[in-house]
């Protein structure tokens, strides 16, 4: 299957899996009764925002990894879609999705070394998630506005970029904090707020990983 050919297909698949998603976070399952009086937010952005997010994550990741690499890296970024949405929704990013990903991803990064013979990999995933837990951690104790739902995403992201190496991980980590200061100081002076008003950081800290994805594609 080549990078390109498969591109119709890979968007197809990603529409439709925005579909399922929207109609799942359509529900609003995900708040708590204390949240369910919040607005309502628009939903329509997720179908094309996953569509297109499969195909930047496919072409990116398949340039220097094999199919089964790629197909793994675009279900992850079905599950940033929906955390991304929710932690929008209600500054939360829910264990619920986080907690059981763990697991599920190292099987698939294990799976995926199996394929490849790539073990190297999969420990430098397993150590780069634990090294940027830690930092996130470490942030957690310092006035920086990050939730302990980060410092768990910051665990996840560690391993999907650690597979890809080292630079990906130094990458978004410099990508979530630029990004994560500009939309600060966006919603300061957009809406008004304060600099003590809290913003949800998981959406930067997501686009900070995707951005490192596709510049490792780029530098390669």
């Amino acid at each position: 299957m080549s990078t390109y050919g498969a591109l119709l297909p890979v968007l197809a698949v990603g529409a439709l899996a925005g579909l399922l998603l929207r109609t799942r976070l359509s529900a609003f399952g995900h708040r708590r009764p204390e949240e369910r009086g919040l607005p309502i937010r628009r939903t329509g952005w997720v179908i094309p925002a996953t569509a297109l997010l499969s195909v930047f994550l496919w072409v990116a990741v398949r340039q220097n990894q094999p199919v089964l690499v790629a197909m793994i890296f675009v279900l992850a970024g079905w599950i940033m879609i929906a955390l991304a949405f929710i932690d929008l929704d209600v500054h939360r990013l829910p264990d619920a999705i986080q907690l059981p990903s763990y697991p599920i991803l190292l099987a698939l990064l294990v799976i995926g070394a199996i394929a490849t013979g790539g073990w190297s990999a999969v420990a430098r995933a397993v150590i780069a998630g634990i090294v940027l837990f830690a930092f996130y951690f470490l942030l957690l104790l310092l006035p920086s506005g990050f939730g302990f739902g980060d410092v768990k995403l910051a665990g996840l992201l560690g391993m999907l970029l650690g597979w890809l190496g080292w630079s990906s991980v130094v990458r978004a980590t410099f990508a979530t904090f630029i990004i994560g200061g500009l939309v600060a100081v966006g919603v300061m002076f957009v809406r008004d707020h304060g600099r003590k008003d809290e913003f949800a950081y998981g959406p930067s800290m997501l686009a900070g990983a995707v951005v490192a994805i596709v510049l490792s594609a780029l530098s390669s």
